[in-house]
């Protein structure tokens, strides 16, 4: 059979392009370190890098997460901590005033240490974040949760009960804040029982002794009250440490990926300079070949 110099210069120059190709797609993996560049370079370690990545971006935003919700249970954590003091502060206070010894004008100073202490709870109550939103208004974080009543003066709750959850695992999701108004008791009873005995307190023209059955009443709703924030604390540190313990998991499964991407991807630079040195030298070899074969003719021939 013959074989045309057309179809032998043809073939050697297809050899040729294929050859160069795998060089070039070696030198770019060489040049980026990675074997696996486009799904061709390996299908079955493309699919599953591709999953890998799919699952790398959910780990990053559950740590997103995390990261988000434990900085606003932090900052509730500091409020309730803080409403747990100010609560035995005026515990301390109401004792001591709840004593038959003391006459109307001890029980005037007791009465403005307790508008006092009344204040900075209702401050911690309408606490707010670094972007302004209330702490402790449920959903409604745009107005401030415990206001008084413009027709009744009472203490009212202008926000809701609602809880807002965060994804922070694969069907996992976190409670990202806390109801404390509801420890106050409904329609904000501790506050608006503590003002009327304030009330009563602050009035020279009433004898101490007549309204201690209300201060022994106060007592008893404030450890009520006390009982609720402090609940609320270890449900909150609760939280924290069931937090800490998923984003360590996410980070443990984060390197676990970042190991298996690495395997499926990286490149063997030792094996790939030797390809590379072969594939260098079956291109000379290829080239020469054609060189020569190029020259040929039967005019050269005597």
């Amino acid at each position: 059979m013959r074989v045309s110099s057309l179809n032998f210069g043809t073939t050697l120059m297809r050899n040729l392009q294929v050859n160069n190709g795998k060089l070039n797609t070696l030198m770019t993996q060489i040049a980026e370190q990675k074997r696996v560049r486009v799904a061709s370079d390996d299908p079955v370690a493309s699919a599953q890098l591709s999953q890998l990545r799919r699952e790398q971006a959910a780990t990053r935003q559950y740590q997103h997460n995390i990261t988000q919700v434990s900085h606003s249970l932090s900052l509730q954590e500091t409020q309730v901590e803080g409403s747990s003091d100010l609560l035995l502060s005026m515990l301390d206070t109401l004792r001591e005033a709840n004593s038959a010894q003391h006459n109307a004008e001890d029980m005037g100073g007791f009465a403005a240490e307790l508008e006092t202490l009344k204040s900075a709870l209702i401050a911690q109550l309408n606490s707010r974040d670094e972007s302004g939103r209330y702490l402790f208004a449920g959903t409604v974080t745009d107005r401030a949760p415990v206001v008084r009543d413009a027709g009744s003066g009472a203490w009212i709750y202008q926000g809701n009960h609602d809880g807002v959850s965060t994804p922070v695992s694969n069907g996992v999701t976190v409670p990202a804040n806390i109801d404390l108004a509801a420890s106050f008791g409904d329609d904000m009873k501790m506050l608006n029982q503590l003002e009327t005995l304030l009330g009563k307190m602050a009035n020279p023209a009433l004898p101490a002794g007549s309204y201690s059955a209300d201060i022994t009443a106060m007592l008893a709703q404030s450890q009520t009250t006390l009982d609720n924030v402090t609940r609320l604390f270890t449900d909150l540190g609760g939280r924290q440490n069931s937090l800490t313990l998923l984003q360590d998991a996410h980070a443990d499964k984060a390197l676990i990926h970042e190991e298996l991407t690495q395997q499926l991807e990286g490149l063997d630079m030792a094996g790939a300079m030797l390809d590379l040195n072969r594939y260098t030298l079956a291109s000379q070899a290829a080239y020469k070949t054609y060189g020569q074969v190029a020259t040929l003719s039967l005019f050269n021939l005597r």
